[in-house]
């Protein structure tokens, strides 16, 4: 996170944070940087603080994060979730009275084909894996093979891999068990969830980033050096072709907007 006297900008990956981080640090003196991705606490939430968050079109997202783990493979945590077997108790504690669960959840990282996702990720302008791969990603017989909490969310059947992890950036962890207890049963359950427990004030688009935080920095009525910020090279980019269309058919462009229509309807994607 970044954290000033002004904001509090909570990172969500792939949707340029690093960028913005940097911007941060360079034109707001007084704030500092914690550890990236860190958890917001409720002191912070509550407090006069801007909380900022960034955002990406899905469809473009999932292009980044899977040409992200093609170029660095174990330390991208998702292409380590894929092609590990996850058998440590401690990633089941947030459904620890349901031994069902945990039981499928054991016995699927054994069915998991560590080859075959290794495969998926050996070449970052594959399109036929791209798209193999966030077909996988969203058959709902292979949740438990990625292996973390989206596994074992009871929201997983209705819910994308992307939209289940920006509610657990940009929504109160003290209530972040409503997406484990099997209380949210559908799209309207969730959208009723956000409503209540999201505290982000001001969402700085991936498409618009330049023009995003002018805005934001002439709302906290900051001085911005805006010749720094247009020449600012892109951070952790990954090696990928530039046109969306080219990863995606019919099918793989359906699934994605249905099961991320969260993101789709709350940003107007």
């Amino acid at each position: 996170m970044f954290i000033s006297e002004q904001i509090c900008f909570v990172e969500f990956g792939k949707t340029g944070c690093s960028f913005i981080r940097e911007v941060f640090n360079e034109n707001i003196k007084s704030g500092r940087l914690t550890k990236i991705h860190d958890q917001i606490t409720n002191d912070l939430i509550y407090s006069e603080r801007i909380k900022v968050g960034s955002i990406r079109n899905p469809l473009d997202w999932y292009i980044s994060l899977w040409s992200f783990g093609c170029l660095m493979k174990k330390k991208d945590p998702l292409y380590s979730n894929l092609t590990t077997l996850r058998l440590n108790p401690k990633r089941l504690k947030d459904v620890e009275d349901n031994i069902l669960k945990k039981i499928f959840f054991l016995y699927d990282q054994f069915r998991k084909d560590i080859n075959l996702n290794e495969n998926l990720y050996s070449d970052p302008y594959n399109i036929d894996n791209f798209k193999n791969w966030i077909r996988n990603l969203f058959d709902l017989k292979k949740r438990n093979f990625i292996g973390e909490q989206y596994s074992i969310s009871n929201t997983n059947n209705f819910l994308g891999y992307m939209s289940f992890h920006y509610l657990i950036r940009f929504t109160n962890p003290l209530f972040h068990k409503k997406l484990f207890d099997g209380s949210m049963n559908n799209l309207m359950d969730i959208n009723e969830y956000y409503k209540k427990y999201n505290y982000i004030d001001y969402f700085i688009k991936f498409e618009s980033l330049n023009s995003s935080l002018i805005s934001l920095f002439e709302k906290i009525k900051l001085p911005l050096n805006k010749n720094d910020l247009h020449n600012t090279k892109p951070i952790n980019k990954s090696n990928r072709f530039t046109n969306i269309d080219d990863y995606y058919d019919k099918e793989t462009t359906e699934m994605v907007k249905h099961y991320d229509a969260l993101i789709f309807k709350l940003h107007k994607y």
